[in-house]
């Protein structure tokens, strides 16, 4: 399976692109093995039949997360395999602070947050799962200096609705996990089957044994994570600190408490989960058959490969998927702002000052140049030089007259794409909530993202 890239189909859907993961191929998914049936077993999962895996922090996530989701659907739906979706809620990621775009009372456009839970007091590093589900606040409403987009109201208040109707869940992060999803099936029709957090994939017998086996062989765990991360810099794995304390890849978790490092020089906790690369390794060894990921999940798995092969000895993952996609927000009419394109039209405006040619006048210019080239020859503060720069300024007062359509042409040209500039921030911002976007808007995305795996399938 080769990567394809869907070209764009609106100035909005910047690209999609979906390829495998090295040279692993998705032609032949099947139902698991003893090992793999057993640690599934347990957490509810299916064993009859494949299990294609994607997932995201706890949050009401952007496009690009949700084109893996869509990925992840349809290659569950050609294999007859179960989604399911895997919650990292040990991730102390902030959800209830999201962010909107505003257009203040002078026309601009801004990012700002919404703070879903006012009330709310969260110690750094606690994680979503161990904070509590919460009743949202009322959406921004309309003040006198600025206000969110009419559309974009109808999506937060989209959003609003969505957690209220999973207010009974477990946890904060179960609580948005589900709102997410739930938007993404009123406006794609996508089903997940089986909704599974981290947490709960750590009380199971299958990972407890995995979590034995780091704090027995802590040692040389540590070294091969720490190598793998040394070898692939470009990942960011942060490493782990050594002797004599050796810190494992797990968190500790208390609830409503921030999450602690664990080492193996001390007593394991009675609730604990994996950190990010502990986490995908026991998912794509143990609990599916195949794995979406976006663009950044490629270099990190990579380094998981590695730390795990060399710690465990060799290990398969199971095939991996890549799937990403930026689309932009409608705010504005006309096309997006582009910076390329607005200093090529500031150079152009600014050069046909100069340059007659610009502006069609190819004698003028000529003169111009000849003109220029004798200035650079005579001498500084001569009297001739100053009659040169006398003669060029006629010249090119000449040029300007004849040329004043022309130049206001380009000026005004100029001046639009520097207008769509000031707001660039905004309008070129990939990361709004996918449910703040319209609902032809994710189809087009749903369409671009099965169209591309399907040529690729």
């Amino acid at each position: 399976m080769s990567g394809v890239s869907a070209p764009p189909r609106t100035s909005l859907l910047d690209a999609v692109t979906v390829r495998a993961e090295g040279d692993t191929s998705l032609s032949d998914l099947r139902a698991p093995g003893a090992a793999k049936a057993a640690a599934r077993a347990e957490l509810g999962l299916p064993v009859d039949r494949p299990i294609v895996m994607v997932g995201h922090q706890a949050e009401i996530w952007h496009a690009g997360i949700l084109a893996k989701l869509i990925a992840a659907h349809q290659i569950a739906q050609q294999h007859d395999a179960a989604l399911v979706w895997l919650t990292p809620d040990q991730d102390d990621n902030e959800p209830t602070m999201l962010g909107y775009p505003a257009e203040t009372h002078e026309g601009r456009l801004k990012r700002r947050d919404w703070l879903i839970d006012p009330n709310a007091f969260v110690r750094r590093g606690t994680p979503t799962g161990s904070r509590t589900a919460m009743e949202p606040s009322v959406v921004p409403r309309v003040a006198r200096t600025e206000w969110p987009l009419e559309k974009v109201r109808t999506g937060l208040e989209r959003i609003r609705d969505a957690l209220l109707a999973r207010q009974g869940e477990a946890s904060l992060a179960m609580q948005f996990t589900h709102a997410a999803l739930d938007l993404a099936r009123k406006a794609l029709g996508i089903e997940v089957d089986h909704v599974v957090a981290c947490s709960t994939m750590a009380r199971g017998s299958a990972f407890r044994m995995w979590a034995e086996r780091m704090h027995r062989d802590v040692k040389d765990c540590v070294l091969a994570y720490n190598a793998a991360a040394q070898a692939l810099p470009d990942a960011h794995v942060r490493q782990l600190s050594m002797g004599p304390d050796w810190e494992l890849p797990l968190w500790a978790l208390t609830p409503d408490r921030p999450r602690a490092t664990i080492h193996g020089n001390g007593d394991m906790p009675s609730r604990f989960a994996p950190r990010a690369l502990a986490m995908t390794g026991f998912a794509r060894t143990l609990l599916c058959d195949a794995w979406v990921m976006g663009t950044g999940g490629e270099l990190y798995d990579e380094v998981t490969r590695r730390w795990l092969s060399a710690w465990m000895g060799q290990v398969e993952l199971s095939p991996g998927l890549i799937a990403t996609a930026t689309l932009h927000l409608a705010m504005r009419d006309g096309p997006l702002p582009n910076p390329a394109e607005a200093a090529r039209a500031a150079w152009t405006a600014h050069h046909a000052h100069h340059h007659p040619g610009r502006l069609g006048q190819e004698e003028r210019q000529r003169e111009r140049e000849a003109i220029v080239s004798e200035m650079q020859r005579a001498p500084r503060r001569s009297r001739h030089r100053r009659a040169l720069f006398t003669q060029l300024r006629d010249v090119m007062r000449a040029a300007h007259a004849d040329g004043a359509d022309m130049l206001g042409q380009l000026e005004r040209a100029a001046a639009i794409e520097r207008e769509r500039l000031r707001d660039k921030d905004c309008l070129l911002d990939r990361t709004w909530p996918f449910a703040l976007h319209d609902e032809s808007a994710l189809r087009e995305l749903d369409t671009s993202v099965r169209s591309a795996l399907g040529a690729i399938a």
